[in-house]
């Protein structure tokens, strides 16, 4: 029924045993200009036929009828059609019963005594049915906004002026932990830390009652502690006289979102960082090579014995060097490391006098050494692993603390491996790093190892420390663990596999003759000043005739007019103008059968892949030895001579 209850045709069911007062009751309505459609039933089996077959506005029932009663057709009226109006207009029913038939659901009771009362108990009757349908839909749309607001993902909060809450939707439990029954009553404060200093709250205040809306980006901690990320509107809702009545809070949890940027931000750095990093190697590479060519040199010319420890030093420094730019190059590209027979525990040694010097005095190192068995490892790498753990236990320890670094000789078994099922069962060396600082929550252990993600302040970590870690040790053929408890401490084991070759020995310095030529004319290529003085300086003290060139275009004039006389070109990959493929291709139109080695500090497997597109007879990687430059001239010379 509508508000207008004379605009629709209302449908009354009679239940009466006397035709006259059935024609009363029509009359009436009709006087009242009601349009109406009465049904009269007399029989108990008619009332309940008439109540399965259709629905009634009002049912207007006697209270007297032949074997059946008012109060029976009250009763079977509120089971079949229980939101229908019951009225009786009944000449017997007495006021112990009236009160009885309003207690079991009857609307009214009008006496036939007083007809004139009947026409306003109907239209009343009406008018409340209507208005409870229209209260029954009101709280069925308020039921289904509910729900709704339920199924949002994002938290909507509904607070006084004061920040105490009205309203806690499921996505509000959802990222913040709280349930509605627990958050509701509470003040917003209590549930949620903010990012935001109490002025800056306070500024939103303002900013809220005078432009009636605020948003922004802020941090929230969660009930568990977890820090989260919101994308937060809010509303200032006002009443009736547009005073300031609620606020009304939206937050977006963007957490995964501003994660996933700052991990595509960060991969775009390190993209950047690799192709800085190519420049840098080729930079070190070339001022490196001088000095493993120059204590080549020093080592083949008449000296004292007391210069042969100092050309060790200088040898073994400039390796290691060479050593660790091949590294940062590994790294950046992706590529293997080459690894040789070692034992951890040396390794370990040289760290822990590393780290006593370095770290804070506050932390107190301790080295263990168990572990003698030989694996098959790249140093380089494995004290960057060291390195990193050591770091990370530093700073787990700001107030100090005891750093243990330890090693020891491990049988594994399967049932030793069930959840590392990519690792053999044998002998392993396990290289342990144990702290005794602030330990990891157990919750935040399964994501150690991702990439990007640190337990670190914003800037003080990379949150890539532990997965590079990680992927050198499974590039070694072992996995790695942690153990942690907060308030007491962290322990990482890394897992090596030992191997069965035994231990290699110093190798010995040696004492054949380094190859010499018999005056043979070659063209050293290179933008180095220092490179090519050097190795003009090596090629010539073994009887090679030598001719240089500091460009592209240089090199390719002087070839161009000692193309008889030259009989190999030494040429560099990376240089200004002209670099090695262009000098390359322009010396084989020249002569096409002239070798030519290529030289390049850059990566390796790519400038491989150039000696081959230009048939070049060898790849030489910077920095290499006199002894190296000078077999490798040998060789091609004497397997590819020029025919000019």
């Amino acid at each position: 029924m509508t508000d207008d209850i004379r605009a629709e045709a209302i449908r009354v069911l009679h239940l009466e045993d006397n035709e006259a007062d059935h024609l009363y009751v029509r009359e009436a309505l009709v006087a009242e200009g009601l349009r109406c459609d009465v049904e009269l039933v007399k029989t108990r089996t008619a009332f309940e036929a008439a109540l399965r077959k259709n629905r009634y506005d009002v049912i207007v029932s006697d209270y007297s009828l032949p074997s059946f009663d008012g109060m029976t057709a009250l009763s079977l009226a509120k089971e079949a059609s229980p939101e229908t109006p019951f009225l009786f207009f009944s000449a017997t029913i007495g006021e112990e019963l009236a009160v009885d038939s309003l207690k079991g659901g009857a609307v009214d009771y009008v006496l036939k005594q007083r007809p004139h009362r009947l026409i306003p108990a109907i239209l009343r009757a009406l008018k409340d049915a209507a208005d409870r349908a229209r209260l029954r839909q009101a709280e069925e749309r308020i039921r289904e906004q509910a729900a709704l607001l339920d199924k949002a993902s994002d938290a909507i909060i509904v607070c006084d002026l004061q920040r105490r809450v009205h309203f806690w939707n499921q996505g509000a439990a959802r990222i913040y932990g709280w349930s509605a029954r627990e958050a509701e009553g509470r003040l917003l404060d209590d549930l949620l830390s903010w990012s935001l200093l109490p002025l800056e709250i306070q500024s939103l205040m303002v900013t809220l009652e005078q432009r009636g809306e605020w948003s922004g980006e802020i941090q929230n901690a969660t009930r568990n502690g977890r820090t989260v990320i919101v994308q937060s509107r809010a509303t200032l809702i006002r009443d009736e006289n547009n005073h300031p009545k609620s606020l009304l809070i939206i937050n977006t949890d963007v957490t995964d979102r501003r994660q996933l940027e700052e991990q595509f931000l960060r991969a775009q750095r390190l993209e950047s960082l690799g192709v800085l990093i190519s420049g840098i190697a080729h930079d070190l590479n070339n001022a490196l090579a001088p000095v493993l060519m120059g204590t080549s040199v020093l080592r083949a010319q008449p000296r004292p014995e007391d210069m042969a420890p100092v050309l060790d030093m200088i040898e073994t420094s400039a390796r290691r060097g060479a050593e660790m730019v091949r590294q940062v190059l590994a790294f950046a590209r992706g590529t293997e490391s080459r690894k040789s027979f070692m034992r951890v525990d040396q390794l370990v040694k040289e760290v822990g006098r590393i780290i006593a010097d370095v770290f804070p005095k506050k932390i107190k190192c301790r080295t263990v050494n168990e572990g003698d068995w030989i694996i098959a490892g790249n140093a380089t790498q494995l004290h960057q692993v060291l390195m990193n753990l050591c770091v990370n236990a530093r700073d787990a320890m700001p107030a100090g603390g005891t750093l243990t670094l330890s090693t020891r000789n491990v049988q594994l078994e399967p049932s030793d491996l069930s959840v590392h099922p990519e690792a053999r069962p044998g002998r392993y060396v396990c290289l342990t790093v144990a702290d005794t600082g602030t330990g990891i929550p157990t919750e935040q252990l399964g994501r150690l190892f991702q990439p990007f993600f640190t337990t670190k302040a914003p800037g003080k970590g990379t949150g890539l420390g532990l997965s590079t870690s990680r992927n050198i040790i499974r590039s070694h053929g072992g996995f790695i663990t942690v153990n942690s408890q907060v308030g007491r401490g962290t322990e990482f084991s890394c897992y090596l596999p030992a191997v069965d070759e035994a231990e290699p020995r110093e190798s010995q310095a040696t004492t054949s003759p380094l190859p010499a030529g018999q005056g043979e004319c070659i063209l050293v290529v290179d933008d180095e000043e220092a490179l090519l003085a050097i190795t003009k300086a090596t090629l010539e003290s073994f009887r090679y005739t030598v001719l240089t060139a500091a460009s592209g275009p240089e090199a390719v004039a002087c070839f161009a007019e000692k193309r008889d006389d030259i009989k190999l070109v030494l040429t560099d990959m990376a240089m200004p103008l002209m670099d090695g493929v262009a000098t390359g291709l322009a010396i084989r139109k020249i002569s096409p059968n002239v070798p030519i080695i290529i030289i390049s500090g850059l990566d390796p497997q790519k400038d491989e892949d150039t000696t081959r597109r230009l048939r070049a007879a060898a790849f030489l990687p910077k920095p290499f030895t006199a002894e190296v430059l000078l077999q490798l001239i040998h060789d091609v010379l004497t397997k590819n001579p020029a025919d000019g």
